[in-house]
């Protein structure tokens, strides 16, 4: 017993100091893939803002709260991919959509109540609302499409640093869930929540 509590404490603690590493580098990570071309330009740019990481981390751990009892729900982070794809490609396009911006924050801020509420989103409804979602952060990708990167390898870079943020925030889902760490899980999900409303507070001032 004694063993097993000292394992758990010492899992938190490095889970505590791998995400804390994590999210210090990552920005330094895609300031360096910025000028590596189309392929590095489309890896950083989900990389570069805080609201891209927290979405898109928020709905892998949306998928993985929810996997164990619906298996289907595994595949809400393709939903995001799909919109994601079709949102970039309107935005190369210079197609005019106001108020994405906030839409991205939006998105933040309802997928982290979403997590920290543990509400049983029917999973028709959980696909319809990525798929949104992802087209949001697709378009701002893809008008921001370097004038010299290659766009297929550009948007190819963009969909695998997503795929990568997906599948971090689905382990760690899964891996909370298995030590019975649901509070923790909601907790994460109030402070993505905040993070979002203190997005779109600042692009409204």
């Amino acid at each position: 017993m004694v063993n097993t509590i000292i394992t758990r404490k010492i899992t938190r603690f490095a889970t505590a100091v791998a995400v804390a590493y994590a999210a210090s580098t990552m920005p330094s990570y895609a300031h360096f893939l910025h000028g590596a071309g189309g392929l590095g330009a489309g890896l950083s740019h989900p990389l570069s803002g805080l609201d891209h990481i927290l979405a898109m981390a928020g709905v892998g751990i949306w998928a993985g709260q929810n996997a164990d009892k619906e298996p289907v729900f595994r595949w809400l982070p393709l939903g995001f991919v799909i919109g994601m794809i079709a949102g970039a490609v309107i935005g190369m396009t210079g197609f005019p959509l106001p108020f994405v911006e906030m839409g991205i924050a939006g998105s933040v801020a309802v997928l982290g109540a979403i997590v920290a509420l543990g509400n049983r989103v029917p999973f028709g409804a959980a696909f319809a609302m990525t798929v949104a979602f992802g087209g949001l952060h697709g378009f701002a990708h893809g008008q921001e499409l370097p004038i010299a990167s290659n766009a297929l390898l550009y948007g190819l870079g963009f969909v695998v640093s997503t795929a990568v943020l997906h599948a971090i925030g689905f382990s760690l889902a899964t891996f909370v869930a298995r030590l019975s760490w649901r509070t923790a899980l909601r907790v994460g999900g109030g402070g993505i929540a905040v993070a979002g409303v203190a997005l779109a507070s600042s692009l409204a001032g």
